[in-house]
């Protein structure tokens, strides 16, 4: 299932893979798509942050017509999980991952196919016999999967709605699936869509010429400000994907051997202005001129802390501290360690200071005035 990486987030109990890991970087906006219908329509996310902003979710919801977003809510569920379980279908999908040429193929691909995927996403730990025997259309098997998620956890309206996709005939499935994500394309993201991808070819253009140098893990820890992520073993590739949409979030799921980082790019991407100071050292020093924020920074130096200790140290409310967490986040100036088994309620998530990005800051404010003060002489 897929890991939002945010302070409510939720990180797989992972075993790390030693040996190096190839990386691709998939730069388009296919996955735009689906990743705006889900953060726009799912209710979880409404409050997570991201920098597009709450009065934009808002203007998606408002353009998207009545009968669509009730479909598009209908087949998503509770949460929206369903159409980011398509996601490693975009990724399955012949190249290039063009959005006309992605929705062709899913239209066209065998009914069966888009449930066992479906049911394979849900189970993720599912017998491979039993998923067969659900996605062929015993719906026994499919309530033993669906029962089974996250050691019995799954919430009970999930498990409905999951259940009552696969009542539904393959071959309808699949198509009401693809409309809804070619209306939704055509009739609210197309206003978008050419912005957003430009964007992401930037950005994707960037990654490639830089991520082939270092390993699959440093990789991930860069594109996600910080994150040490530890790669599961059966991983034997790891695709980055930049996106718009949920900056400054990252999400990172494993769909068979791959594993998926859609990652939030950085402002210059979007932003085409030559004499604009990089946004990440804007980020830096903003981070930097709250005295909260520097005294976690202070003893984040010393050593690793929780959240429940930085909280103890600024005698705040956790609501707060995970606030002052994200700007340090989005800095680039704190990495967080997250583990805790996936059945279980809650994590362990501890923090430590990055400190070559710290002593990085005022090095590259330095080049940047200069060379702004030579440019003007």
């Amino acid at each position: 299932m897929v890991e939002v990486i945010s302070p409510q987030s939720k990180v797989r109990d992972l075993t790390v893979a030693s040996r190096r890991i190839p990386i691709d970087v998939d730069g388009v906006g296919t996955y735009e798509i689906v990743l705006t219908m889900w953060t726009v329509f799912n209710p979880e996310e409404s409050g997570s942050g991201f920098d597009l902003g709450p009065e934009w979710l808002a203007r998606v919801r408002e353009a998207t017509p009545e009968d669509l977003a009730g479909e598009l809510r209908a087949l998503g569920g509770p949460n929206c999980a369903v159409w980011l379980s398509l996601l490693g279908l975009v990724a399955a999908a012949p190249h290039p991952h063009d959005p006309d040429r992605v929705l062709d193929w899913l239209a066209s691909i065998n009914p069966q196919r888009l449930r066992r995927w479906m049911l394979g996403y849900v189970g993720e730990s599912a017998d491979p016999g039993l998923v067969e025997q659900g996605a062929d259309g015993d719906m026994e098997a499919v309530r033993q999967i669906v029962r089974a998620t996250k050691g019995g956890k799954l919430d009970e309206e999930i498990q409905t709605h999951v259940v009552s996709l696969f009542e539904i005939p393959g071959e309808e499935l699949r198509d009401r699936l693809v409309q809804v994500m070619r209306r939704f394309r055509e009739e609210v993201f197309s206003e978008y869509e050419e912005a957003f991808t430009a964007a992401i070819n930037r950005a994707a253009a960037a990654q490639r010429a830089t991520s082939s140098r270092d390993s699959a893990k440093a990789v991930i820890e860069e594109v996600t400000n910080g994150l040490d992520y530890e790669i599961p073993l059966g991983v034997s590739r790891v695709t980055l994907v930049p996106s718009v949409v949920v900056r400054p979030l990252s999400l990172i799921d494993q769909y068979r051997d791959t594993l998926l980082v859609f990652y939030g790019m950085a402002d210059e991407f979007i932003d085409s202005d030559p004499e604009a100071p990089p946004s990440w050292l804007v980020k830096t020093y903003k981070a930097l001129s709250d005295e909260r924020r520097l005294r976690i920074l202070r003893r984040l130096s010393e050593e690793e802390a929780s959240l429940d200790d930085l909280t103890d140290l600024l005698g705040l409310s956790k609501s707060t501290v995970h606030h002052h967490m994200s700007v340090l986040r989005a800095a680039g100036l704190v990495r967080v360690r997250i583990s805790g088994d996936k059945d279980e309620p809650k994590e362990s998530k501890t923090y430590a200071l990055r400190t070559q990005a710290l002593a990085n800051a005022g090095a590259f404010l330095d080049n940047y005035v200069k060379t702004d003060q030579q440019a003007a002489s």
